[in-house]
């Protein structure tokens, strides 16, 4: 970013700096989420559609893009075309009620004529009748003056000048009717078929026209769960263009049509809405609402009258709630409440939504006797590997294994490419219809001219340019900084597993237990090739992965002994080590073995720079490894001295290559997008600059980071951590001093303590990707502010676990300094430490009475609110009985004893940092914002930020 721009504040509330760059494609890190869409300022929202769509923005041949979006007979098209000549509608080569060319008018002027002509075209297309594919009963309706009321007053208004709106929903949202307002505002978008964005002034930029559209597209796609793509038209006085959003991207037509002049690409335009299956402008054919007793519809067959009128109550409370009948080739299923609506709030990318499922068929049991599913659908890039086969994989690697750990992986009963008439769902073939995309230009010198005209302009920054050649052609160019398109298939799965989150733990004994099952999963799918890249609280096994990787046996590098000089060598460098740094070492006690592993895991640690295995600096950085490893030995373990061995240190595993596959890189690799949950993703992959961890001055330099297990095994750290800065203790409750109006509080010392602990969680948790990013990076770089600043934060009821973190730090930087064997057998390091947690947590020293009853009573209801939270799954829509209350079996319930908890380790693959709460729980899991100190002087881009948080 440029010198100009603000820096960011570290946790301890100083201004750290220019803000560093952050890594792209990595999704948002705020709590706050547009999945229901009231008070968005228009600003916010246009930014947050410039930086989905900032490279993603194509266009395509005008003509082709007619022919193959939106198809309509030419015999059709003539036919409409003398009906509308007969009428007057269309005259003398003007289409009536339009201003005549050349003459000046207000922007209100375009919205009457553009309705009541688009309605004639839909009219006279729909003349011959309509079928059961087509949407049923729409219109085009002017919004300009009934913006939604909702949307928040600050700036321009988000709204859209016109709709083709559903005439079942328009007639509630509408103005004349009695629903309440404040349920007005959670239908306004389900009504849009496609939007119109107008503009009066050809100079006016048609940039940020069309900018301005693509912010209706993406509210359509965010709150409409069965739409895969959207479409809405830019007007421009007399020229209009067509333009397609869906998960890959933005589509465009290259140049603008002047409805005038062309009155039969414009009669094509608009009759294609009318006379086109649904499927073709964008709604999932597979996806019905469910309304028993009646049979399910799609929302593009509901009407304003008769039985298929509008019911509000099929909508719900919210999109959560929502139910769908969704058909799959494996059978049909009726969703009961979505788990994880989150990626669908990131129009470009993978659009996941989760719900719990049951079968159709079972629709008239008793809820609790029904099986309960997990149905996830996402939009896989291509070249990913699919989520189903990698399931496919673990559990057949699980037959040929003696490991019961694959016990803790979800269990797959179905997973599928979904289609449509026959044909793959994906962005390329079947939405663009194979449309190839017109490349960037290269600007002449008249073009770079008209661009330095421009204030604050950056072309490596352009979304899209247009060059208005005459009043009547409007050419449409991608930007510079357009990238090549992609491919996006839409993937189903199905899983037997159900339970809960992490965040439901009873006691401390449950929660170490989960993270190890979760960290046991892990390893297995690692060993036999399957990176997880997604550690969430919401998201303990697999989600989101890259693709398959080498299986850990074919990946390890053979043991070579180093030459007897060389081990000599370092013997003498390491007793140099052992007086500056390790005085309570004996030399005599490191074995020639242990020199020649340490020798051999720096010498051949995957991401270092590789170093000459005859060099000093081998010698060198041999001896601060062995060094480090005695010091982390020594510090966490039973290890009391004397002699030491491989498996004293953990040094008995193997060092590992790198695991891309046959016919990649290490370049490539390197290079791809990074995935993860911001507040839980390693800080290595946060950053896009080098992060050096240098505690034993090894000086040590690494290569680009490629994701690997220790990423993952960071980002459990991370979750364990947030639990035990934000919750109160069992059953999830967010700390009372992360909620508290501190403005109130008179006690400055608890006030400042309070302040210092939201600034760690706002650094750490719930900033932007560069605050998480700068934050992580510095703690590493001032690694002992670890335990003097952030450890002493922890809730008291997770003081017993402080160790833990401690240790798991520490083997951290061990790990991510020298990349040796605590770098390659992470999971075996981290199994350790866990399962020494729990030995340390059941000698505890006992409880006096007291402490015994609170804690047993807050057990109690830590599992009170995992049954609540299933009965709501599985009475979703009912009222549920009383917990006891029936002797009816439920499925998959979560466990009532700390025992027996395997589920809430492998449900819901949800990142928590970016799930949307509902709204009565919005103010318990508001972001603690920082209180930064506030200069007089004019406020920064992050302040205002901050005070909006809190």
């Amino acid at each position: 970013m440029g010198s100009g721009q603000q820096g960011i504040l570290d946790w301890r509330g100083k201004q750290a700096g220019e803000r560093p760059s952050p890594i792209r494609n990595l999704p948002s890190a705020s709590k706050t989420s547009l999945l229901t869409t009231d008070r968005i300022p228009a600003s916010v929202l246009l930014k947050r559609v410039m930086e989905e769509v900032s490279n993603r923005i194509q266009v395509c041949d005008h003509e082709q893009f007619l022919d193959k979006i939106l198809p309509v007979d030419g015999g059709a098209v003539d036919k409409i075309y003398r009906l509308l000549l007969e009428d007057k509608t269309y005259d003398d080569g003007h289409w009536c009620g339009f201003p005549q060319h050349g003459a000046g008018f207000k922007e209100d002027d375009l919205y009457e004529p553009f309705v009541s002509v688009a309605n004639k075209i839909a009219a006279a297309a729909r003349h011959d009748g309509e079928d059961e594919e087509q949407v049923r009963d729409a219109s085009w309706v002017d919004y300009h003056h009934m913006s939604p009321r909702y949307l928040n007053a600050e700036g321009a208004k988000v709204r859209p000048d016109c709709l083709l709106a559903l005439g079942a929903l328009a007639k509630v949202v509408g103005n004349g009717s009695a629903l309440a307002e404040d349920k007005k505002e959670e239908l306004f978008w389900l009504q849009a078929v496609a939007a119109v964005e107008a503009k009066r002034e050809i100079r006016v930029k048609d940039e940020e026209l069309i900018l301005q559209l693509l912010c209706y597209l993406r509210m359509i796609l965010v709150e409409q769960k069965d739409r895969r793509f959207a479409l809405g038209l830019a007007l421009s006085r007399t020229q209009i263009s067509v333009w397609l959003q869906d998960r890959s991207g933005v589509l465009g037509m290259n140049k603008a049509i002047d409805i005038h002049t062309e009155p039969k690409k414009f009669i094509q335009v608009i009759a294609a809405f009318s006379l086109l299956p649904a499927h073709r402008l964008g709604f999932d054919p597979t996806m019905r609402l469910a309304r028993e007793p009646s049979a399910p519809i799609h929302p593009y067959r509901l009407c304003s009258t008769g039985p298929d009128q509008f019911d509000v109550e099929l909508y719900k409370r919210n999109n959560y709630s929502t139910q769908w009948v969704i058909e799959t080739k494996n059978g049909v299923y009726v969703t009961l409440k979505a788990l994880s609506l989150l990626r669908t709030d990131v129009v470009h990318g993978s659009g996941s939504i989760v719900w719990a499922v049951f079968l159709y068929d079972e629709r008239h049991m008793d809820p609790g006797q029904r099986q309960i599913f997990v149905l996830k659908q996402a939009w896989r890039l291509e070249g990913m590997a699919n989520e189903g086969e990698l399931y496919r994989s673990l559990w057949t690697a699980q037959e040929a294994s003696a490991s019961e750990d694959v016990q803790y992986l979800g269990e797959l009963v179905h997973d599928e490419d979904v289609t449509i008439d026959g044909a793959v769902d994906n962005t390329h073939n079947l939405i663009h219809r194979g449309l190839e995309p017109i490349p960037p230009m290269f600007e002449d010198s008249d073009h770079l001219a008209r661009l330095k005209r421009r204030r604050s302009f950056d072309p490596e920054f352009e979304l899209v340019h247009i060059d208005i050649v005459t009043d009547k052609i409007h050419q449409i160019h991608a930007g510079r900084s357009t990238s090549t398109p992609e491919n996006r298939t839409r993937t189903r799965i199905v899983l037997k597993t159900f339970g809960c989150s992490v965040k439901f733990f009873a006691n401390n004994t449950e929660l170490v237990r989960i993270l190890l099952h979760g960290v046991r999963a892990h390893r297995f799918a690692y060993q036999h090739g399957v990176l997880h890249r997604d550690i969430s609280t919401g998201n303990v096994l697999i989600a989101l992965k890259r693709g398959p990787i080498k299986p850990v046996s074919e990946r390890e590098i053979p043991f070579k002994a180093p030459e007897p000089d060389m081990v000599e060598l370092t013997r003498i460098c390491l007793g140099r080590e052992i007086k500056n740094r390790c005085n309570n070492l004996d030399i005599s006690s490191i074995t020639d073995t242990m020199i020649e592993y340490a020798l051999h895991a720096v010498a051949e640690g995957s991401q270092a720079k590789r170093i000459d295995p005859e060099s000093m600096q081998l010698a060198y950085c041999g001896a601060k490894y062995v060094v480090a490893a005695y010091k982390y030995t020594e510090k966490f373990s039973t290890f009391a001295g004397g002699a030491c061995d491989l498996a004293t240190f953990g040094w008995n595993g193997k060092i590992l290559g790198e695991y891309f596959l046959d016919g990649t890189m290490r370049e490539q690799v390197a290079r791809a997008p990074r995935s993860g949950t911001p507040p839980y993703a390693s800080v290595m992959l946060l950053n896009a600059i080098d992060v050096i961890v240098n505690v034993h001055k090894s000086g040590l330099n690494r290569r680009s980071v490629i994701h690997d297990a220790v990423h993952d095994m960071e980002s459990f750290f991370w979750i364990l951590l947030y639990l035990c800065l934000t919750r109160l203790g069992p059953g999830g409750s967010r700390r009372k001093e992360l909620k508290v109006d501190i403005e109130e509080m008179s006690d400055s010392d608890e006030r400042t303590r309070i302040v210092r602990l939201r600034r760690i969680v706002f650094s750490f948790f719930d900033g932007d990707i560069a605050t998480l990013a700068w934050n992580k990076r510095q703690l590493l770089e001032e690694w002992t502010a670890f335990e003097s600043e952030i450890l002493i934060h922890v809730h008291e009821y997770f003081a017993p676990l402080k160790p833990v973190l401690l240790q798991w730090w520490h083997l951290l930087l061990l790990a991510y300094e020298f990349h040796g064997y605590e770098y390659h057998n992470i999971h075996d390091h981290v199994i350790a430490l866990l399962e020494k947690a729990l030995d340390d947590l059941g000698n505890q020293v006992p409880m006096e009475p007291s402490e015994r009853t609170a804690e047993a009573e807050a057990e109690a209801e830590a599992l009170k609110k995992r049954e609540d939270f299933v009965r709501r799954v599985v009475y979703a829509g009912l009222d549920p009985p009383a917990v006891g209350g029936s002797d009816v079996q439920r499925p998959a319930t979560p466990p009532r004893s700390p025992k027996d908890f395997k589920s809430s380790t492998v449900l819901d693959v949800s990142p928590e940092s970016q799930r949307q709460p509902l709204r009565s729980q919005l103010a318990d899991n508001a972001p603690s914002s920082p209180t930064p100190a506030r200069p007089a002087s004019k406020k920064t881009k992050l302040e205002t930020k901050l005070e909006r948080k809190t």
